[in-house]
């Protein structure tokens, strides 16, 4: 199934630039912004607000995210946080109810929304780096709102897994579900069409007033409201504080070529750095196409860098923390974590760090060179099941990104500690992790992100390991089989038929325990495995004809589009 997948996932290749979505009509509505004389961030805009229409699943106007932009007139990258931050009124024991945490409100439902930022941040990219006015790159997720689409499988799937959280929102219900024949809420079916008209006027208001017909005004009113009467804590005051950060992006190399990531308070791109410097110790071809020890240092680094990302947090609350990761991401700390990697695996509760968490990318480059990394998320599917009514959009539930409390595992099994206690103003820790890699004539080669909660630095980085090392193309790179490991619980995920019999055996002699997709584990329930590869997308430039290549993941539905 995976090859032919491979086989049908043919990239979009063009010298004039080219656009990759986690959505087909995402990246179309991309790559008519090339078309119309628009740059690479104009095309990146486009592809997020038309997501947001056609992927409602993993992004939305209710989310937030994050940006590298690189201008190539002047070679630099810049780095644009929209991040959601915790409400004004949130405080760090918030989820803690008779001395228990309950996780399920930071999972679902009113207590789970953070202050959303998504729109602040593409209006800032289009009005700091695009060419095209901001009614013009909304225009096509407006029509595909006003003309519907066909959902697919994967949306019934996602759809039938948070049925009960969506049929407890009426806006949601009405939205997202149908009426079965008993009269009861279930999940549509694949063809069926999804029309959003409130949506669409939504997106018109932000076309023509900007973000402000967001954040301020009816919309604003129907935010606060569809949560106050739930018991929610987002308020107007909240709306009205949102910002972009502009942040320093973390620098490292591999194998000769400059690795620009995403800082704190994201934790992929110190993830992503760090383990690639590991990487960068081992040989990816000693005995052939994947060896077991090439594997076996990556997810004994993984585990380690999981249980070190427990203590990290939004740098603003969190005095000295970005200088803790500009360190680890340098080279010496890389050789420190590689000495302690044995021959055989290391068990998780050896590495806790003691006290003393769906999502979407975009992947864009122009003919100038410009080019747009984004990635966007609602958290989970469907964000906390809660609609604006009137407003068409669904609501974030980013507020499990923090740590409900120490030692709490989020829905992706990702635990943290008091550094990422939900506060007010404050970024929970994400795993977006944005990437470029330029060549080592310091040209850029590759733009690059994924969703898929705590797996999306791993995905990221077994990418750029493919391009690197073994010469592919981003299409293949992409489509590889992939495996994680977070630490908890201690077992190594891995696709179905991810690993030849003879790498999982030598695995299970080292100790690891691999746990096949098809399996999900108890904690999460069926279709876990579905969302935890997410969707890889990427941009890459061939250093010898200069032509864009865009792909995403075959797994999915999304694409590549050209000019």
């Amino acid at each position: 199934m995976l090859m032919l997948a491979l086989l049908l996932a043919f990239p979009a290749v063009s010298p004039r630039g080219a656009i990759a979505a986690a959505h087909p009509l995402a990246a179309e509505a991309g790559a008519s912004m090339l078309r119309r004389g628009g740059n690479a961030v104009d095309a990146a805009v486009a592809a997020a607000f038309a997501l947001s229409v056609v992927e409602p699943v993993s992004s939305g106007l209710g989310g937030g995210g994050f940006a590298l932009v690189y201008t190539a007139r002047d070679r630099q990258v810049h780095v644009l946080d929209f991040r959601e931050v915790g409400p004004l009124a949130a405080r760090p024991d918030m989820y803690v109810q008779n001395g228990q945490a309950r996780q399920d409100f930071a999972n679902a439902g009113p207590l789970s929304v953070a202050v959303p930022s998504a729109v602040k941040g593409y209006a800032e990219l289009a009005r700091r780096f695009g060419k095209k006015p901001l009614a013009q790159l909304v225009s096509p997720a407006e029509q595909i709102a006003l003309r519907g689409f066909q959902v697919n499988v994967q949306f019934v799937q996602v759809a039938e897994h948070r049925l009960d959280c969506l049929a407890a929102d009426p806006e949601a219900a009405r939205i997202f579900l149908r009426k079965g024949e008993d009269g009861e809420y279930e999940p549509k079916q694949p063809g069926d069409k999804l029309i959003q008209p409130d949506l669409a006027r939504t997106l018109h208001a932000i076309g023509e007033r900007g973000p402000e017909a967001f954040y301020r005004g009816r919309v604003a009113r129907s935010i606060v409201d569809s949560l106050a009467t739930r018991g929610g804590i987002v308020g107007l005051d909240d709306l009205a504080r949102v910002q972009v950060r502009e942040r320093r992006p973390l620098e490292s190399t591999y194998r000769g070529h400059r690795i620009v990531t995403m800082p704190l308070p994201s934790s992929g791109g110190f993830i992503v750095s760090a383990l690639l410097n590991v990487l960068e110790r081992e040989q990816p071809r000693a005995g052939g196409y994947r060896p077991e020890r090439f594997l076996h240092a990556m997810i004994e680094t993984e585990k380690r860098l999981y249980a070190v990302r427990q203590r990290l947090g939004d740098p603003a609350f969190n005095p000295g923390v970005e200088d803790r990761v500009r360190q680890m991401i340098g080279k010496d700390f890389a050789g420190d974590l590689w000495r302690q990697i044995g021959e055989q695996a290391t068990p998780a509760a050896e590495l806790v760090v003691h006290p003393e968490h769906g999502t979407t990318h975009v992947s864009a480059i122009d003919e100038e060179g410009n080019a747009v990394a984004l990635s966007t998320t609602v958290n989970d599917a469907f964000g906390a099941c809660i609609v604006a009514k009137g407003a068409g959009f669904l609501l974030n539930d980013e507020m499990d990104d923090f740590a409900v409390a120490p030692g709490v595992p989020n829905a992706y099994g990702v635990m943290g500690d008091v550094e990422n206690a939900p506060g007010p103003g404050k970024v929970p820790l994400s795993s977006m992790a944005p990437t470029f890699v330029f060549g080592p004539d310091g040209d850029l080669l590759l733009a690059i992100g994924s969703s898929g909660g705590a797996s999306i630095p791993t995905s990221v980085v077994q990418a750029i390991v493919h391009i690197v090392d073994d010469g592919m193309a981003v299409d293949r790179a992409i489509g590889q089989s992939r495996f994680h490991h977070n630490l908890f619980p201690d077992v190594v995920r891995v696709e179905p038929s991810g690993l030849e019999a003879a790498t999982v055996r030598a695995l299970e002699q080292r100790g690891h325990k691999l746990q096949f997709g098809g399996e999900p584990f108890q904690e999460h329930g069926p279709g876990f495995f579905d969302t935890l590869w997410g969707k890889a997308c990427g941009v890459q430039v061939d250093p010898d004809t200069r032509w864009r290549m865009a792909a995403c993941d075959p797994r999915n539905d999304g694409g590549g589009a050209i000019p």
